[in-house]
């Protein structure tokens, strides 16, 4: 969003609806002709357009962190008690776990946690509230970083980076409209994506 009036004011006749959830979106039932979607695209129908991966970090506020301590291991998540934010789509499905590299994949660690969310603006404010660690894309809670209201946390044990692509239901029949700001896109996204 902070990079949208420039491409407003070089497209000035172009109306958007922007809409952000965290949910996969049906392209075609509801309408869109576009979407970012991060992880895998999940329909074979779909035309995706990688465009990267996004860089994870673990993070938590400095309030947390006094009253639990910091952790620099995984062992040290265990043994200082640590909780963890539980992120979601859908409400009431299994937690999945603190993710972290192992040998060539990754693996989870079930960490507790009182409180399960659904969305990712949820997700780093109750991170900033001080109720526990986190795994977020880099690009989502820099800003938090910068400004030390959140704390990267044990960084040789982030979760694998989320592949980022635009997705459209057809190849055919783009418009232009769509393909400027497809193109947009990607050029604001570009130097945060491995």
């Amino acid at each position: 969003m902070p990079a949208l009036p420039d491409f407003m004011a070089a497209h000035p006749e172009l109306e958007l609806e922007v809409s952000s959830t965290d949910r996969q979106v049906d392209l075609v039932q509801e309408g869109f002709d576009c979407v970012l979607r991060l992880g895998p695209i999940g329909d074979e129908t779909l035309i995706a357009r990688p465009l990267g991966l996004l860089r994870m970090v673990n993070a938590a506020s400095p309030a947390y962190l006094a009253r639990y301590g910091v952790p620099r291991s995984l062992e040290d998540l265990q043994l200082q008690e640590h909780r963890t934010i539980h992120f979601s789509t859908l409400l009431g499905a299994r937690p999945y776990g603190w993710e972290y590299p192992d040998g060539d994949g990754y693996a989870t660690l079930q960490l507790p946690g009182a409180l399960h969310v659904n969305s990712a603006q949820t997700y780093e404010a109750a991170a900033l509230a001080g109720l526990g660690l986190i795994q977020a894309p880099l690009l989502g809670i820099g800003r938090y970083l910068e400004s030390g209201t959140l704390v990267d946390i044990i960084p040789d044990f982030r979760r694998r980076a989320l592949a980022v692509s635009l997705v459209v239901a057809h190849r055919s029949n783009l418009s232009r409209r769509v393909r400027a700001l497809m193109k947009w896109i990607e050029g604001v996204l570009t130097p945060y994506l491995e």
